[in-house]
C-alpha cells in the first residue's frame, strides 16, 4: 500500500487496483442507506465470489443514481486493516489506485505506467482498473483501441496510434487535475472512527438539491439552529423534510417550506439567513463540485467553509458570487482535523454588501 498524503483531510492510502473490481452500477434508489443495501444485489452478476466473502462500497455518483462502486475479497479487507492499524493509520481512507488518475472524456481511457511494470487506467465512466504492462495493448485492443490520454511516462510503441495529446485533463502547470477521491473502501464494518464537526449547540441542518436544480437549499432561522446535516441531494432532502412535516408537499420548494415551518416566519417575514444562502446557492457550481462543512452567519455576512478539488475551482465559485451580485472572497483553510474531508479545505465569504 501507498500512502498519499498529498490530500487535504484524512491519510489516503492507495492500494492495488488489481484487488479490486471498480465499476459503475446504477442504483434508482432515493437514499443512501437503500443503495448500500441493494449494492451487493445489483452486482451479483458480475462477481465471481459468494456475496458474503466480498466487501460492496459505494461511491462517488457519476450520473443521476449511477455511482462508482468497489468490491473487494473480505479477506483482503482485513489484511489490509491490520496494516493501516500497525502502522497508526486506522483513520486513513483506502482508494484503488487507478481511481487517482482523472476522468477522462468520453471514447477516452487515461493511462499511466505505476511501479513494478503495471498501467493505471480510467474509463470515462468513472471506473478503473490495473493490468501488467506487458498486457496492456491487448486490453486496449480488446476494448475497441478507445483513444489514449497518456499520463507520465511514455507507453508502449504500440499504442502510439491511439494517443490524443488533447485529451488529457491537466491543470496549466501540466499535471493532472487533482480530484477528490471517489472511492473509500472504509465503509460498513470497516469504516474509520473519524471525528466530526457537529456539535449539539451549533449544528445546521443542510437541505442540498445540486443533482437536479443545481443549488443547495439550507433550512435555517436567525436564532436557531436546527441539528443534523441532510445528504446533498434534492430528494434525500425533501425526505427528511416530510418526515419532521408530512404537510409539506413533494412538491414544494424546501427553502420556502422550511421558511413557512419555522417560528416566526409566518406572515410573510423577511428572512435574511436563508433568503442570503438561496442567492449563494443559486449561484454556486451544482453537480457535487463544493462540498460544504459549515456555516457562520451574522446579519449580511456568511462564512462557508467549503471542499472543492481544486484552486480554480474556488476561483470560479468567488467570480460566480461576485456575478450574481454578492461581494465574496475565497481563501485556502489549513486543515481542520475535526473535519473528515479530502480535495482542497477553503472557506467563502460571502456578503450582501463591500467587504471590510
Amino acid at each position: 500500500m501507498a500512502v498519499d498524503r498529498a490530500w487535504a483531510g484524512p491519510t489516503t492510502v492507495l492500494v492495488p487496483s488489481e484487488d479490486v473490481l471498480t465499476l459503475t452500477v446504477d442504483l434508482p434508489f432515493p437514499t443512501r442507506a437503500q443503495r448500500l443495501n441493494n449494492l451487493p444485489y445489483a452486482l451479483e452478476d458480475a462477481v465471481a465470489e459468494p456475496l458474503p466473502t466480498l466487501h460492496f462500497a459505494l461511491g462517488q455518483e457519476v450520473a443521476p443514481r449511477r455511482h462508482i462502486a468497489g468490491v473487494v475479497r473480505r479477506a483482503r479487507m482485513d489484511q489490509w486493516i491490520a496494516l493501516l492499524v500497525e502502522d497508526d493509520l486506522d483513520t486513513a481512507i483506502l482508494l484503488p489506485d487507478a481511481l487517482t488518475l482523472p476522468v477522462p472524456p468520453a471514447g477516452v481511457w487515461a493511462i499511466r505506467r505505476a511501479e513494478g511494470d503495471r498501467a493505471l487506467i480510467r474509463t470515462d465512466n468513472g471506473a478503473g482498473f490495473a493490468v501488467p504492462l506487458a498486457m496492456l495493448d491487448s486490453a486496449w485492443r480488446a476494448a475497441g483501441k478507445p483513444r489514449i490520454a497518456a499520463i507520465g511516462e511514455p507507453l508502449p510503441d504500440a499504442m502510439a496510434e491511439g494517443v490524443d495529446a488533447t485529451a488529457a485533463a491537466v491543470d496549466p502547470a501540466g499535471d493532472p487535475l487533482m480530484v477528490l477521491p471517489p472511492l473509500d473502501l472504509r465503509q460498513g464494518p470497516y469504516a474509520a472512527t473519524r471525528p466530526t464537526a457537529l456539535s449539539a449547540g451549533r449544528t445546521l441542518a443542510w437541505v442540498a438539491g445540486i443533482g437536479v436544480v443545481a443549488h443547495i437549499a439550507i433550512l435555517g432561522v436567525d436564532a436557531l439552529l436546527l441539528h443534523g446535516m441532510a445528504e446533498k441531494k434534492e430528494a434525500e432532502a425533501r425526505a427528511v423534510l416530510q418526515a419532521v412535516a408530512p404537510q409539506v408537499a413533494a412538491t414544494d420548494d424546501p427553502v420556502t417550506a422550511a421558511d413557512r415551518l419555522l417560528p416566526g416566519a409566518s406572515g410573510g417575514g423577511d428572512r435574511p439567513f436563508t433568503q442570503m444562502l438561496a442567492r449563494t446557492s443559486g449561484a454556486l457550481p451544482g453537480a457535487g463540485v463544493i462540498a460544504f462543512n459549515r456555516a457562520a452567519y451574522a446579519p449580511g455576512d456568511l462564512n462557508l467553509t467549503v471542499v472543492v478539488p481544486d484552486a480554480s475551482t474556488l476561483d470560479r465559485a468567488v467570480q460566480a458570487l461576485n456575478a450574481s451580485g454578492l461581494t465574496a472572497t475565497g481563501t485556502p483553510a489549513a486543515l481542520d482535523a475535526a473535519a473528515s474531508t479530502t480535495g482542497l479545505n477553503a472557506s467563502i465569504r460571502v456578503s450582501t454588501g463591500a467587504t471590510r
